[in-house]
């Protein structure tokens, strides 16, 4: 190479031009420019990846930090994940008339453990019902609840919490703990009206009573949203496009008015303790209705019970007797065939009527009919009065038993009352095809025997008689003044009597209260005029047939005041047995005088002239007195 780089002579060139540098570049090797080139790209590719090796684990030793020994920091944001959240709606609430609140809805709290936070499950615990007050029943409780969950982060320890826990909770810094917002359903009054009301279940639909029959209406869609949570649950933001927005339920206004069911429930059960039998077992039932709207004011039931109460309670006690019970009215049935004859012109008030001087008469069909106490010959307005089944039956075989079956069905028997509650039945109303029955039912008819009836069935007949003789339908809710059509404007009502007929029958009962032989007498009052009429029937026997030898429905129905009714009310006990004091007209006569009494008072009927209204108040505080004693 050095021979190379000489002339022929060996003399080095020594002409520095650009010519001869050219010629000496020219005579190198050809590659060796793109070699020297390319060990250069290889030297700096290789610190290039000698950088990103070291980096490349110094990042994979950060990860294995953080996954090992992560800062506090960074261990809150490591189990991050999208959850759902629901937006709490509001079931509707159902309030009395006056909007005291019945049933509603609120917010309480949950109180859960996320396991992963516990290091000693039985410290856990102690430190948990001593902070918030648990007892020891809860702690073993709680215990049970975590006991083979530990592949959970989500253990329930108490579905509702109380205030005072909640408080506490709030003070306390209690690691592994957690609130949960929750709806859940109240009956601040308790067990009044429970029957009526029903109840919710533990996903908040209505399984039972009104809770049940108006679900469409309070039922509440809760809202959603979804978003990014932290290890401790805590929401990081927001997913766009998630929100979904919550919708509160209808809110219901009862016709139910609280202080008169209150009312109603305290007399029914003071009678049901004063008339039960030993060993024995009585129901009942207190109907309170405006005649002229059919608005209830009082619909009590026993036995009863608290809705919140209702997986305590048996089946038989939660339901509504006045719509699902039927029975044999007996004579409170007389009324109604009375005044039917009567409107058709079968017999005139002041018509002279033959009832026997022995007590019994024979009928055509050789059916002997009793009455308690012979009456003789008396007018057909004393026939009702002193309750005389041989009178009722006389009259009633001047017309054929079509047209007596027309007018208990022109009263609504035998047919739903189409009142806005859930279970009501048809009661018992029946035709026979064979002519020997049919006449042995033409006796039976007008004194209340084969025929079943519901107690909203026969206080809604007795409101007929009590606004002039038109037909009404009971209604649950209130009515509402500001919505127009409500109360049937333009819609002419349906007349069953005329209201002279309606009057007639009115002072054949008001005359049943006042005379001393009358079978109301108990019910009289010197406060408020009270009409009505009293029954006493057999109840059947459900298992052998007939009629039980020594079980009653012990009943009264009857109104106030009688010049212009302003309530109904029918008081039906069931199951009483035979003594001298059996009867309707000593079990619920004096009930419904107490409750007509209170009830008038309360709603500012003012009293007959003479009387001191604060008397009624007096006398009740004596009664509840006597009977606490």
């Amino acid at each position: 190479m050095k021979q190379d780089k000489s002339t022929s002579d060996g003399h080095t060139p020594g002409d520095a031009n650009g010519s001869l540098r050219l010629a000496h570049w020219s005579t190198r090797d050809p590659g060796t420019f793109e070699q020297r080139r390319a060990r250069r790209t290889l030297a700096v590719g290789r610190s290039i990846m000698a950088v990103l090796t070291v980096a490349m684990l110094g990042l994979l030793g950060r990860v294995v930090q953080l996954q090992a020994r992560p800062s506090p920091m960074i261990a809150e944001l490591r189990d991050t994940q999208m959850s759902t959240a629901e937006l709490a709606a509001m079931r509707g609430a159902m309030t009395d008339r006056s909007g005291r609140i019945l049933a509603a809805t609120r917010v309480a709290h949950r109180l859960f453990c996320d396991p992963l936070f516990i290091q000693d499950r039985s410290t856990f615990i102690e430190t948990i019902a001593y902070t918030l007050g648990y007892s020891p029943e809860e702690m073993v409780d709680m215990e049970i609840r975590m006991s083979g969950r530990s592949g959970t982060r989500y253990v329930l320890l108490d579905d509702r919490m109380t205030d005072e826990q909640v408080a506490r909770y709030h003070e306390a810094d209690i690691p592994g703990i957690y609130l949960e917002p929750v709806v859940v359903r109240d009956y601040p009054q308790g067990a009044l009206a429970g029957t009526l009301i029903g109840f919710v279940g533990r996903e908040g639909d209505g399984l039972e009573g009104l809770e049940r029959h108006w679900e469409e209406r309070l039922h509440a869609t809760p809202g959603r949203y979804e978003y990014l949570r932290d290890s401790r649950r805590r929401a990081m933001w927001l997913e766009g496009g998630t929100y979904e927005p919550y919708q509160d339920g209808e809110n219901v206004r009862l016709s139910i008015d609280a202080v008169i069911q209150g009312i109603a429930e305290r007399e029914l059960a003071r009678t049901i303790a004063a008339h039960t039998p030993e060993g024995g077992e009585l129901t009942g039932q207190i109907i309170v209705m405006q005649p002229h709207t059919g608005e209830i004011l009082a619909i009590a039931t026993y036995p009863s019970y608290n809705p919140a109460e209702f997986q305590s309670v048996e089946d038989a006690q939660r339901r509504n007797r006045p719509i699902t019970d039927v029975f044999e009215p007996g004579s409170i049935f007389k009324p109604f065939i009375w005044a039917g004859l009567t409107e058709m012109g079968a017999a005139r008030p002041e018509e002279l009527v033959d009832t026997s001087n022995t007590g019994y008469w024979v009928m055509p069909n050789g059916r002997t009919l009793h009455d308690a106490n012979p009456h003789g010959i008396c007018s057909w307005h004393d026939v009702l009065v002193f309750s005389s089944n041989i009178g009722m039956a006389r009259i009633a075989m001047r017309r054929d038993i079509q047209t007596i079956h027309d007018i208990m069905t022109s009263f609504g028997f035998g047919e739903r009352t189409g009142v806005d509650l859930p279970g009501e039945v048809r009661g018992i109303l029946r035709m026979h095809d064979n002519a020997g029955a049919q006449s042995y039912s033409h006796g039976s008819w007008p004194m209340g025997q084969e025929v079943g009836t519901t107690g909203i069935q026969l206080v809604r007949a007795m409101s007929i008689l009590a606004n002039g003789g038109t037909m009404v339908t009971p209604r649950i809710e209130a009515l509402n003044p500001y919505r127009e059509g409500e109360a049937g404007e333009g819609v002419l009502p349906q007349r069953v009597v005329s209201e002279r007929t309606a009057r007639a029958t009115l002072n054949a009962m008001r005359d049943a209260v006042i005379n001393p032989h009358g079978t109301g007498r108990r019910a009289n009052s010197p406060y408020y005029d009270i009409f009505g009429k009293t029954g006493t029937a057999q109840l059947p026997d459900l298992e052998n047939g007939g009629y039980m030898a020594d079980g009653f429905a012990s009943s009264f129905l009857g109104g106030a005041p009688s010049d212009s009714p302003r309530i109904v009310v029918g008081c039906f006990v069931l199951g009483t047995k035979r003594n001298p004091e059996h009867y309707g007209g000593l079990v619920s006569a004096p009930t419904v005088r107490n409750v007509i009494e209170q009830t008038l008072l309360y709603l500012g009927v003012p009293t007959n002239p003479g009387t001191d209204p604060a008397e009624i108040m007096l006398v009740e505080e004596a009664e509840l007195e006597s009977a606490g004693r």
